[in-house]
């Protein structure tokens, strides 16, 4: 067969050795800290929690530590294997197979996944999502910066990456879904390791990174644009109020 007509290369091969995911679902010390870091403010205790494209479960192993109901999707064998093995209710599922299930979650979560769907896959899980969150539920995801140069490290380091997502990105999907945008920023970050020293240098590189942020914005005339490799996006479901149709 020649190389022009060969079989497609499956992209996921082999996937889970690259990335370095053991199946541990373990919470390491700085994982726990970043994650109590960026759902400060979102209740995990007692609610019904899904991760969408779990990969090595450290997440999981958190939320559940903090007493949530958890549950996960992911299309890596080894990894459903691995969750299962550690009593984690996961599955090789689609968005749309769970609404029509008529699923229902507090909090959706998806770390470094937006960017594996391409823009119709895009339009059609944010609709997905909003169906499935209960009202005044949150959709919390991680995704290479698309407005930013550093974003291009995570965004061009990974073959199976079919999208540039940005804030401007994230307005336009969370308007076509009817959700409403909460926080768009740059990822919460953590020191290496813990400690009052470390703290403060940390809060020092921050202070750094957001003075030349705010001084690109006035340098260029725009708004202040976050600029870490990595964007957070929060949003949330309305809650319908009386009277309304």
């Amino acid at each position: 067969m020649s190389r022009e007509h060969a079989a497609p290369t499956d992209a996921y091969a082999g996937y889970a050795n690259w990335k370095g995911w053991d199946g541990a679902f373990a919470a390491r010390e700085r994982d726990a800290r970043y994650f109590a870091t960026e759902f400060a403010g979102i209740e995990i205790a007692g609610k019904r929690v899904l991760e969408i494209g779990f990969g090595n479960g450290r997440f999981l192993a958190w939320a559940r530590a903090q007493g949530a109901d958890v549950s996960g999707l992911e299309i890596n064998q080894d990894m459903l294997d691995a969750a299962n093995h550690h009593g984690y209710a996961v599955r090789n599922a689609s968005l749309a197979d769970l609404v029509g299930e008529r699923a229902s979650y507090d909090l959706i979560v998806a770390f470094d996944v937006l960017e594996h769907w391409d823009t119709d896959e895009l339009i059609a899980n944010f609709r997905h999502v909003a169906d499935l969150l209960e009202a005044g539920g949150v959709f919390l995801a991680r995704f290479p910066n698309g407005h930013s140069p550093f974003g291009r490290i995570y965004q061009h380091g990974d073959f199976t990456h079919k999208s540039v997502i940005s804030a401007f990105k994230i307005d336009y999907l969370a308007g076509l879904s009817g959700l409403d945008v909460v926080r768009v920023a740059n990822a919460r970050r953590v020191s290496s390791r813990p400690g009052v020293m470390r703290a403060l240098r940390h809060r020092w590189m921050a202070l750094r990174r957001a003075w030349i942020e705010r001084s690109l914005s006035r340098l260029y005339g725009t708004e202040r644009l976050p600029l870490d490799p990595n964007l957070v996006v929060v949003l949330r479901k309305p809650i319908a109020t009386a009277g309304a149709p």
